[in-house]
């Protein structure tokens, strides 16, 4: 029997859609504008988008004045978007990246509910909720979570519309596959690619014969090629800049692009799958539930996702992020059938030691993080920005296995996964003072008056910019901004050496300098004034300097 068969009863619609509105609402725009936007990925992309509202270019994105071509444009345009609409905080910044998180709970409802009943759609999309990495990234302002449900959608209706002879959402299918392209990148089509490819192989010519409908492909150029064919037109250099050497090159060459091992995605899907990482052998090796076709499509979308990116020489953890919902559903699929009324389920020997290990686990971390052992104690003080939440999480994760196995009742598992989803937010805040650099960028923009500059010695902050609206003129040293200088060599924001720093500073009533305390030193020796810090962040200075006094 299906997943949802009559396994359903008591989970309508509207109590689903309700539960999924809610818990939206919470998860994703509870307390989202909380912590300063953190550098380099959050300020760089909120510093991008104020930049193209002040600049009026919403064709040529733009960091720190300078071409900025390593991504397209389309999360740029939603965030400044927002930013003309409800300001340029960091609420309106993180809002499109908490809007896909949210969307995404609405598509794994949907799909769970097209493959297996309205009680599979709940718990997939619950289990994909309350997901720690998930909903992280669902609260942070990366290109992460709208590439993720851009290709989703793209690969969940495109699944239904072959299986399900829904040939209306074939359209909907290829415009989202656009949409991720234009989020990130070509990565998008290399996934769609290979699902699409690997389905036609177990499934027969008819997947290959409804990918290769020409309509579709016209989808993609007409969404595609205007802003690509616009930015070589302006820039011939672009298209070896973004296909070859930030595309090819670094999933090629591990060494210029976070070098990573090759399992380095193995602990990373354990970590962003918690609290639910003990259940999903268990699920996986389960032989009910879903029908085989449709388990079969599910695995082969996570685990392809997965190899893709293993193979990359280089990684980030966010990559895997697309795999996260067809493993919510698969999960979701065994937690239907435990939390049905029958509880015949319990009686499987491997749920018992699924939330045996999983309890166990737990209640070992918690124990080492209250009375850490000599030998630990450095590695648990890199927990100190989460002080005071982090034992509350670990004790959560304890219980809820506990709890469940004690009790059997399925519903304990998401009560648990919900309070450590709500705690997570809050820890998460304590990130700010480590990574944001709001204060300085407010100390900066208090103390500004018309004719001031900033110089970046050996040191660029894209949130420093944000925060006080004020670029940068960079001491040279490598940056991300290196094919921008190229493409615009006169714009005067690069000095080459220090010879050019004491010139620039003597032509400027007042300068103020973002650089670390050995080259405070440096400063003060060589051009002579009258310094004061402003602010700091970690080791770095905000640093105010009179020309009168050069």
């Amino acid at each position: 029997m299906p997943a949802g068969g009559s396994s359903s009863q008591g989970y309508s619609r509207f109590f689903c859609l309700g539960w999924l509105t809610l818990v939206g609402l919470v998860l994703f725009g509870w307390r989202l504008g909380k912590p300063g936007l953190m550098d380099p990925d959050e300020g760089r992309y909120a510093e991008i988008a104020r930049e193209m509202l002040e600049l009026g270019d919403w064709l040529i994105p733009h960091l720190n004045h300078l071409p900025y071509l390593e991504k397209p444009p389309l999360m740029y345009w939603l965030v400044a978007l927002f930013f003309s609409i409800c300001g340029q905080t960091e609420w309106c910044a993180r809002l499109p990246s908490a809007l896909a998180a949210w969307g995404g709970l609405y598509l794994t409802y949907g799909l769970g509910r097209a493959l297996g009943g309205e009680r599979l759609g709940f718990w997939g999309a619950m289990v994909l909720a309350t997901s720690g990495g998930y909903l992280v990234l669902g609260r942070l302002l990366t290109l992460d979570m709208a590439f993720a449900f851009s290709v989703n959608v793209s690969l969940g209706l495109g699944y239904l519309a072959l299986s399900r002879g829904r040939e209306q959402l074939w359209p909907i299918s290829f415009v989202a596959l656009a949409l991720a392209v234009l989020i990130k990148g070509p990565a998008a089509l290399v996934l769609a690619g290979l699902v699409g490819s690997a389905a036609a192989w177990f499934w027969g010519r008819q997947t290959f014969k409804a990918l290769s409908r020409p309509r579709f492909w016209l989808i993609l150029a007409v969404l595609l090629l205007p802003w690509f064919l616009y930015v070589t037109w302006r820039y011939p250099e672009f298209p070896r800049f973004f296909l070859w050497e930030h595309h090819v090159e670094r999933y090629l060459d591990g060494v210029r692009f976070h070098a990573e091992p090759w399992w380095y995605f193995g602990p990373v899907l354990v970590a962003f799958m918690l609290p639910w990482t003990g259940l999903l052998p268990w699920a996986i090796g389960r032989r009910n539930g879903l029908p085989y076709r449709d388990r079969g499509f599910l695995l082969l979308w996570s685990g392809l996702v997965l190899l893709f990116f293993s193979f990359s020489r280089g990684k980030l953890a966010p990559y895997i992020l697309p795999a996260l919902l067809p493993l919510s559903l698969i999960l979701g699929s065994g937690l239907a059938e435990v939390s049905a009324k029958d509880r015949r389920f319990w009686h499987e020997p491997g749920l018992r030691l699924s939330l045996i290990l999983w309890g166990m686990v737990f209640w070992v971390l918690l124990a080492l993080y209250l009375f850490p052992p000599a030998k630990l104690e450095a590695l648990i003080g890199l927990a100190a920005p989460f002080k005071p939440y982090a034992p509350w999480i670990l004790l959560l994760l304890a219980l809820t296995p506990t709890l469940t196995w004690i009790f059997r009742r399925g519903e304990l598992l998401l009560v648990g996964a919900l309070g450590v989803a709500a705690l997570l937010p809050l820890a998460l805040e304590g990130l700010g003072p480590w990574r944001s650099p709001r204060e300085v960028g407010l100390s900066l923009k208090d103390h500004l008056r018309p004719g001031d500059v900033l110089v970046g010695v050996f040191l660029y902050s894209q949130g420093v910019s944000f925060y006080s609206g004020q670029v940068f003129h960079l001491l040279d040293f490598r940056t991300e901004l290196d094919f921008g200088k190229q493409l615009a060599p006169n714009a005067g924001l690069i000095l080459k050496t220090r010879e050019d720093l004491k010139n620039f500073v003597a032509r400027h009533p007042r300068v103020f300098f973002y650089l670390k305390y050995p080259e405070f030193v440096w400063l003060k020796t060589q051009i002579p004034g009258e310094y004061e810090i402003l602010a700091r962040h970690r080791d770095c200075l905000l640093v105010a300097g009179r020309r009168k006094y050069f």
